[in-house]
C-alpha cells in the first residue's frame, strides 16, 4: 500500500541520520545512514531504491606526460615513432619507460574520451617539410600535423591535440617525419618534444 502518514509514523528510525522510505512491497522501510561525505543515490536493485554511494565528479586526475632526456634521430623520409624515456607524472600506468616506450596504452578500467597532446621540435634545419601523426594501434591515423620550417633555420615544431574516444588496451604513438634529405634530431631543451593524456570521462 502507498505510504501514509499513519504507515510512515509506525516504522521507527533508530539511528541518527536514518531516513523512512518507500520500500519494494509498497511499505516504509528504513534506510540506514551512509558513511561521510556519501550522498544519497538511486539505485533500482536495492529494495528501497535508493542507495547511499560516493560523490560523483571531483574525481582524481588521471592521464600522463611524456618527454625525451636525450635527443632521438629521425632519418630524412622514414616515419618514425617518437621513444619516450621520462614520465614527469603517470597515474595509472599508462606507459613504460622500459617496455614499448613510445605507446600511451589505455589501462583498465579507463576506456572512454581522451585529450591527447602531442609535440614534437624538429634541430634546426630550414630544408624540406616537419611532420607529426597520432596512431592508434599501430595502423589508424587520428592525427596529422605538417610545418615548413622557419627560413633561418631555427628549431622547428610540430603539434597536434585532439579529442579520442579510446577503449581499454588500445595504444597511441607518435610518428614524427621530417625531409631535410639528412637526420634531424629532436630538441630536449625548453622546446621539449612531449606526449600526453588526460582522462575526460566515458
Amino acid at each position: 500500500m502507498p505510504i501514509t502518514k499513519a504507515t510512515a509514523s509506525s516504522v521507527a528510525p533508530a539511528a541518527k541520520g536514518d531516513l523512512v522510505v518507500g520500500s519494494a512491497t509498497n511499505d516504509a522501510a528504513i534506510l540506514g545512514v551512509g558513511s561521510n561525505d556519501q550522498v544519497l543515490t538511486a539505485d533500482s536493485s536495492t529494495t528501497t531504491g535508493l542507495k547511499w554511494a560516493a560523490a560523483s565528479g571531483g574525481s582524481s586526475f588521471v592521464g600522463c606526460s611524456l618527454t625525451q632526456s636525450s635527443a632521438q634521430s629521425i632519418s630524412s623520409t622514414t616515419q618514425t615513432d617518437l621513444t619516450f624515456d621520462t614520465e614527469q607524472f603517470d597515474t595509472n600506468g599508462f606507459h613504460s619507460t622500459s617496455t614499448n616506450t613510445a605507446r600511451i596504452t589505455i589501462p583498465s578500467g579507463k576506456g572512454g574520451y581522451y585529450l591527447v597532446t602531442a609535440k614534437v621540435s624538429y634541430a634546426s634545419n630550414s630544408t624540406g617539410t616537419r611532420g607529426l601523426w597520432l596512431v592508434k594501434n599501430g595502423s589508424t591515423y587520428i592525427g596529422t600535423s605538417f610545418n615548413e620550417p622557419v627560413s633561418t633555420g631555427d628549431i622547428t615544431t610540430v603539434q597536434i591535440n585532439a579529442i579520442v574516444n579510446l577503449v581499454a588496451t588500445d595504444y597511441i604513438t607518435m610518428n614524427a617525419y621530417q625531409s631535410s634529405g639528412g637526420s634531424l634530431n629532436t630538441a630536449t631543451d625548453q622546446f621539449k618534444t612531449t606526449f600526453a593524456v588526460q582522462y575526460l570521462g566515458a
